[in-house]
């Protein structure tokens, strides 16, 4: 197995024992919702533990897409089978758009109806829902960052999809609020908050998966092309192309080199490859290698 593929290989391993961390904290925080909204006979804490219940089919959903874009190459896809995370970011998505569109029709019909249905609030209601979402906090800002050290596109999407659970109970808690000082009007309006912020976090999840498959370019071409000009054998750099996320990241680039001595050009290339995997972790990297002009290189070295 080529080093890159053993790296994307550990890279897959990373990302799956953060979804397994995750999973038992989501489940924690289902049960913790779920007595909650038992206690108080509340619908809308209910419908939160629901909610989150997605975080935690998401996390399940995610194990088995990353094991699967974690395929080495084969012969029907040359370039490995990275694009499932990406598809995967679009489940995500999906299924914020389906839970908005879902918390907005229920706003919308309480809001019309000014139906308001009875609960027991208590101190522990409150305290349970607050953990949960310090709980939840701590996974947005772990998954976050694991997701960028990583370079994987489906954790960074289902952190964006648990901040939406973080909202979801804000709005939750404001409309307990609401009710227990008799202002009902802002339990469904603070749903309506909820599904903006909800829908605003599944376009930019779709936004990144679109540009993911689309091979959007991973590293500004400027920023590789400074790295190969550190280097004084180094005349001209052209071609200049990225796309993909760390372990499964590529750049291809030429570079004209001032002499024809292949073997101070191929470590010239091998020392760029590691700085640009150091600096910005791409793991795919293509150099080819050219002699420069003779009139060029005349004209670098005079």
């Amino acid at each position: 197995m080529a080093a890159a593929d053993v790296h994307a290989s550990l890279a897959s391993a990373a990302v799956r024992r953060v979804l397994w961390t995750l999973l038992v904290a989501n489940l924690l925080v289902v049960a913790a919702k779920a007595i909650a909204g038992w206690q108080a006979n509340s619908l809308a804490v209910l419908s939160d533990a629901v909610h989150s219940l997605t975080d935690a089919a998401n996390n399940l959903i995610g194990v088995w897409l990353i094991r699967a874009a974690a395929k080495p190459p084969d012969r029907e896809h040359p370039y490995g089978h990275a694009k499932l995370e990406p598809i995967g970011a679009f489940v995500v998505a999906a299924l914020m758009g389906l839970m908005a569109y879902e918390i907005g029709r229920e706003a919308a019909l309480r809001l019309w109806s000014g139906v308001v249905t009875p609960v027991t609030l208590t101190p522990l209601t409150f305290a349970i829902m607050l953990g949960t979402l310090a709980i939840n906090l701590a996974v947005v800002w772990y998954e976050r960052c694991a997701g960028r050290r990583l370079g994987s596109t489906f954790l960074l999407a289902d952190a964006q999809h648990t901040l939406s659970d973080v909202y979801v109970t804000l709005g939750v808690l404001v409309g307990l609020v609401g009710i227990g000082v008799g202002w009902a009007w802002l339990d469904p309006v603070a749903a309506l908050v909820v599904v903006a912020a909800v829908g605003w976090g599944a376009y930019h999840v779709l936004v990144t998966a679109i540009n993911e498959l689309m091979d959007a370019a991973a590293v500004d071409s400027a920023d590789l092309i400074a790295l190969a000009r550190q280097h004084p054998d180094v005349v001209d750099v052209r071609y200049v192309r990225s796309r993909g996320r760390g372990a499964h990241g590529f750049a291809e680039l030429t570079l004209v080199f001032r002499h024809n001595d292949l073997r101070r050009a191929h470590a010239t290339s091998d020392l760029l490859e590691e700085q640009i995997r150091q600096a910005h972790g791409i793991t795919h990297i293509t150099i080819h290698l050219e002699p420069a002009e003779p009139a060029a290189a005349d004209a670098v070295t005079s």
